[in-house]
């Protein structure tokens, strides 16, 4: 969250970070279902995946994935942490990509420090790529509500 300053401060990330376990709803139930890669040193957006439900105990393995958002690019399911908003919807692909969501835009002050990938483009991590709405001051406060909604009633 933010210091006592109102600043906020991350370390640059790349989407693909938060690749290694997405948070989606089971298609059977519509409840808590991770996907996780088979080989667990195996996080490649490639490699082979698995869903579990562990609510109903459903099971799918990486099945053609079909284009669109937002989707997982795995198995093309609906992401559980969406956050909706009158400007749009803010997706997180499990719980540490929202914490980190929620961190970046609770600050009055927000920092990304130094380039996840020192070679690539900057515009390449996660808050570069978040949309001017999100970033914008003054829908802050709406958007941490609709945070901790998600929280609350998804997680």
């Amino acid at each position: 969250m933010a210091g006592g300053d109102g600043r906020s401060v991350v370390p640059a990330r790349l989407p693909d970070d938060f690749l290694g376990r997405l948070v989606v709803d089971c298609p059977a139930c519509g409840g808590f279902a991770v996907i996780l890669p088979r080989d667990p040193s195996d996080v490649r957006a490639s490699a082979a995946r698995r869903m579990v439900c562990r609510d109903c105990g459903a099971t799918r393995e990486r099945p053609q994935t079909p284009n669109g958002a937002p989707i997982d690019p795995f198995m093309g399911l609906a992401p559980r942490f969406r956050a909706v908003t009158r400007h749009g919807d803010l997706v997180a692909w499990n719980e540490d990509h929202l914490d980190y969501l929620e961190t970046y835009l609770s600050g009055r002050i927000r920092v990304e420090q130094g380039p996840a990938d020192p070679a690539g483009p900057r515009n390449r991590t996660v808050v570069s790529r978040l949309p001017a709405w999100a970033k914008s001051a003054k829908n802050r406060d709406e958007i941490l509500r609709a945070v901790e909604r998600v929280r609350r009633e998804r997680g």
